[in-house]
């Protein structure tokens, strides 16, 4: 059997909600988490030693019907029972599994967010408009959209949310320094597509 979950990505929420699930599977339950911003050992900081054999991690991406891609991450704990069976989980699903140890953003996000953030501070500096950083970025590189266009789409609080809890671990590390013009609007409440503006505006 195997559990998985996608609350919200608070970490408190996250351990609570595993705690509770502890005491309410069996022994051979699989807990998985579906985080794409939290490392698994903090995420599972609180269960018993047994069950943390038993956790890990399932980073699927969205629209989830529609992406074959699946980050499955081991934890520090992580028997090679219980990760082989998310990888044979995935399959059946479907997916393309891809392995992936217990580091800050897996695989995906750990090159997808500097490569975001340089494009911010691209535009900042003024050598470059957002409109033809996106351009250059869709017919250059062969990328269905823009970093702007992304960041819009995946919504700008939430990647505000992602490079401040990569910041506030890594505070040397300037790949997740704040980003003015993220942070102002995210402020004022543009934080993309779903609020019909964020770095550009959308038609409601």
């Amino acid at each position: 059997m195997t559990e998985s979950t996608a609350v919200v990505e608070n970490l408190k929420v996250k351990q609570k909600l595993f705690t509770e699930l502890e005491a309410k599977v069996g022994e051979k339950c699989l807990l998985v988490t579906n985080t794409s911003s939290f490392l698994l050992e903090d995420v599972a900081c609180k269960l018993g030693a047994a069950k943390r054999e038993q956790f890990g991690g399932l980073h699927f991406f969205n629209p989830v019907p529609a992406m074959k891609l699946v980050e499955v991450v081991r934890g520090s704990g992580t028997t090679d029972a219980a990760y082989n069976a998310l990888i044979d989980f995935c399959q059946k699903l479907g997916k393309t599994p891809v392995k992936c140890m217990d580091t800050p953003g897996f695989i995906v996000n750990r090159l997808l967010i500097p490569y975001l953030a340089d494009s911010m501070r691209l535009a900042e500096s003024g050598n470059a408009t957002r409109r033809d950083i996106d351009t250059a970025m869709r017919l250059g590189t062969g990328y269905p959209m823009g970093p702007f266009e992304l960041m819009d789409y995946i919504g700008l609080d939430t990647m505000k949310f992602i490079m401040d809890g990569w910041h506030q671990r890594c505070p040397d590390d300037h790949r997740y320094s704040p980003c003015e013009s993220l942070d102002n609007l995210v402020t004022i409440g543009k934080v993309g597509r779903k609020s019909g503006e964020g770095f550009y505006r959308y038609a409601k």
